[in-house]
């Protein structure tokens, strides 16, 4: 049996999924995503409860650039085919995260960030 390498601190679902790292499958969230209708979709949880992680899954579930198929195998949204071949890496993504943003005022916090850019 091959090791399996607990993902602590990644956040990057393609890392996880390829790096031989125990994944927890949530790519269910895609279609009750998909088949219900939002104005808006904010996803609330917990600190160090997966949330990057799982939008890293939607990133490259969706994004049109990508051919992630290889990383979906295995995984519960491969066996809907028709929702795979209607928006599996068919679409734009943009992906923003805000969680390496630090400081307690606007300005620290903005500033931080300029140091990056």
């Amino acid at each position: 049996m091959a090791k399996m390498n607990l993902p602590y601190g990644i956040d990057d679902f393609a890392k996880v999924r390829s790096g031989g790292c125990y994944y927890v499958d949530k790519t269910g969230f895609i279609r009750e995503l998909l088949s219900e209708t939002f104005a808006v979709n904010l996803i609330t949880r917990p600190r160090r409860f997966g949330k990057t992680l799982t939008m890293s899954m939607l990133a490259e579930f969706f994004d049109i650039q990508k051919e992630s198929s290889g990383l979906f195998e295995g995984l519960e949204i491969v066996e809907d085919t028709a929702l795979c071949s209607a928006w599996m890496n068919q679409w734009p993504v943009l992906f923003l995260t805000l969680k390496d943003v630090d400081g307690r005022q606007f300005e620290t916090a903005y500033g931080l960030q300029q140091k990056m850019w």
